[in-house]
């Protein structure tokens, strides 16, 4: 273990530097803002940081290097990486209870190259590990393909421990905002599944949270999540008023000391390096004050639905409602290359070939996103929330849910905010149409008017 040790400490003095530097470098770009009109202090602040920036990148670049090597020691030697894991998470205490970064990191390595079988089994293993930890546990469960398959494997997990799959409580916060496919799909399960559902709910509906924060506007569809520039964005204070703050009181209310999720590393940057800094198994100091299981967090999304069709697990039908955005230039082409794998997937090969296909199931997603089509995938979650937007959600609103999709436009104001971000070339073919000059104060005025001169008018942005 000495080459190991070595190089895990070098890996861990050049991870620890980076951070600190990061942090720095954060700092001095926010105090840029105390120089501004004095070009000289402005001059140093910017030399500090351009130097900050080539130090970090070498402390990046020799942490991979040693991380990397002490990586292929561990596997030299046949280190049960997911062992090292569990047995440092026994410690138990609040404080200490994630497993250590190097193994955190290691493992992460692991499960890249693992089989859905070995993820499968490690899902199982870390549940049954959490669960025998644990006198109160819940699982957080939204009625998306993600949660359900984290509760089909804790599922498993409790068969394995001789337990009554049927007797862990499970946890869906409706938002009041949820789409009516989610409900019914959530209806039925409860009965199949005889789930322990507790739902929880929040105190203000969304419509009220868009008026309290003085209505909607562009960084309400465009502004990143965590992004303090302009202080804490409306979409941020959306999900914590409609998500957040009913999970918080449910755990309060209920003193679960355990809850198992269903985040997975591949959804977002933010996901994996969340993932990196805590791993699937560690207490909640400052979120949810309860320990965290993440048991499919290494599964990517072609795992997730290759154990969707091995296992036969249900889903809600919003997964197949997917619609194509952009089809192909060489469509013809592209569909003789690949003519056996469409046949396969049951899809309408002569709707294809006359871009007349509306809907297509998340089997033929997959397999027209590889050869490359733009398909837009629907999401579960608040059905009028505002993320999607930038990617085509209220087009694909529009075609499949036009009375909520009306809903967003008019009730909401989503419109009136959006009219004013539409493309030129889209404005331009709107004012030749309507014989009219469109300006960012009577834009809603013709409203009605442009939706019905051109229903599309929102699809792309």
């Amino acid at each position: 273990m000495s080459k190991i040790n070595e190089y895990n400490e070098l890996a861990t003095n050049h991870f620890e530097e980076k951070k600190f530097l990061d942090a720095k470098l954060k700092k001095d770009k926010k105090g840029r803002k105390e120089y501004e009109g004095n070009e000289f202090a402005l001059e140093i602040v910017e030399q500090f940081i351009k130097s900050n920036k080539e130090l970090i990148k070498f402390h990046k670049a020799e942490f991979e290097k040693y991380d990397t090597l002490a990586y292929k020691e561990m596997k030299k030697e046949n280190v049960d990486v997911s062992k090292m894991y569990l047995d440092q998470t026994k410690k138990g205490t609040t404080k200490e209870s994630r497993a250590d970064r190097s193994v955190r990191y290691y493992h992460y390595r692991d499960w890249n190259t693992a089989s859905l079988e070995e993820k499968e089994r490690w899902g199982i293993d870390l549940v049954k590990a959490s669960l025998q930890r644990s006198a109160n546990p819940v699982v957080s469960c939204s009625f998306g393909i993600d949660s359900i398959v984290t509760l089909y494997i804790t599922r498993k997990a409790l068969e394995e421990l001789g337990r009554d799959p049927s007797e862990i409580q499970v946890i869906w916060n409706d938002t009041l905002n949820e789409f009516p496919e989610v409900r019914m799909y959530a209806n039925q399960l409860v009965k199949d599944w005889n789930l322990n559902l507790i739902v929880s709910k929040p105190k203000m509906p969304l419509k009220k949270v868009i008026e309290k924060h003085g209505g909607v506007d562009s960084s309400y569809f465009f502004t990143r999540k965590g992004d303090r520039r302009n202080g804490r964005p409306l979409s941020e204070k959306c999900c914590g008023t409609l998500k957040h703050e009913p999970m918080k009181r449910a755990i309060n209310e209920n003193n679960w000391d355990l809850v198992i999720n269903g985040l997975r590393s591949d959804e977002s940057t933010q996901r994996l390096r969340a993932g990196l800094r805590d791993g699937e198994y560690f207490y909640s100091n400052t979120e949810w004050k309860a320990f965290v299981c993440r048991p499919i967090m290494w599964m990517t999304e072609e795992d997730i639905w290759d154990y969707v069709e091995i296992e036969k697990i249900p889903y809600n039908d919003l997964y197949d409602q997917n619609t194509i955005k952009k089809y192909p230039q060489d469509l013809e082409s592209v569909i003789k290359s690949y003519i056996e794998d469409l046949h396969k997937t049951n899809i309408d090969i002569d709707k294809l070939k006359a871009e007349q296909l509306s809907k297509v199931t998340k089997k033929q997603a997959f397999l027209l996103e590889k050869i490359g089509f733009k398909i837009y995938t629907p999401r579960t979650g608040c059905m009028q929330c505002p993320v999607g937007v930038k990617y085509g959600y209220l087009q694909w609103m529009r075609l499949t849910h036009p009375k909520i999709y009306n809903s967003m436009i008019h009730s909401l104001g989503y419109g009136k905010a959006l009219l004013g971000m539409i493309p030129d070339d889209v404005k331009e073919e709107i004012e030749f149409v309507m014989g009219i000059d469109l300006s960012e104060d009577n834009a809603h005025e013709f409203m009605k008017d442009i939706l019905e001169t051109k229903p599309c008018v929102f699809d792309k942005f």
